[in-house]
């Protein structure tokens, strides 16, 4: 019997393109998301035999119907995908903005992983889609890089408690991908080099290959970023603030 797969933000982005290639290697799909169009335009393009669930993981009764959904169909993997930015500088967003990204990148991911590990058998697999920015925060983005270092170092012990158990847990920590990420997030950042941007074609299959081998409980999917993290190893934490900054500055 082949494996079934929950992905949440499915509609697009990464998590299509997980859900495309997931179809290939034989799984079975249950794709989330809040927009019903999208996602019956992803039924269509991988096949009759799957299903979607209509959710807004930003709300307490939509983390509840994923929760639901967990505790009466076993799935073989978990990918929490959705998530969402805030874009600039802290005090001049409204609250309401934060508190969202707050509940859907951190509370919806701890619900969820605690919902599936509980019942999780040797095995299964949970990714928890974090960022690159998790080693880099990045002011104009403060608030989206904190909740991804929560979401890293979060992945990265529960990758140890469950590695006796059979069950792996991955970090999946991508750079910039050609997605409508910086829309969703409210814009106003420009177009990043396309030598630091990868499709999510191309993050699809880095985190397949790296699901395969279940070795490594953090996975950059980027050359870049990889050297990135590895040269502020050393820097100073201001000195990487200060880089990071400008950076935003520039973008």
């Amino acid at each position: 019997m082949g494996k079934i797969a929950l992905i949440t933000g499915a509609s697009e982005g990464l998590g299509k393109e997980l859900a495309k290639q997931l179809t290939a290697e034989g799984y079975t799909i249950t794709a989330v998301a809040r927009n019903e169009n999208k996602l019956k335009q992803l039924m269509n393009e991988i096949g009759n035999n799957h299903s979607y669930i209509i959710a807004d993981l930003s709300t307490a009764i939509g983390q509840d119907q994923i929760v639901q959904a967990i505790s009466e169909q076993r799935f073989d993997l978990l990918i929490n995908n959705a998530g969402i930015g805030a874009v600039g500088k802290f005090t001049e967003l409204p609250l309401e903005k934060y508190q969202k990204v707050l509940t859907l990148n951190i509370e919806t991911v701890v619900k969820l992983s605690y919902a599936y590990l509980k019942t999780a058998q040797s095995g299964d697999a949970l990714i928890n889609v974090s960022s690159s920015l998790a080693f880099m925060p990045m002011p104009i983005v403060g608030l989206y890089s904190a909740t991804k270092a929560f979401v890293t170092s979060f992945s990265e012990s529960l990758w140890y408690e469950q590695k006796s158990r059979g069950v792996y847990v991955m970090g999946l920590c991508p750079g910039i991908m050609s997605t409508n990420f910086a829309d969703h997030s409210g814009g106003g950042l420009s177009k990043p080099p396309k030598a630091m941007t990868l499709t999510p074609e191309q993050v699809a299959k880095a985190t397949l290959k790296a699901l395969k081998s279940r070795n490594m409980p953090i996975v950059l999917t980027h050359f870049t970023d990889k050297l990135f993290a590895f040269i502020f190893r050393f820097y100073s934490r201001k000195a990487i603030v200060s880089t990071m900054g400008k950076i935003g500055s520039a973008i």
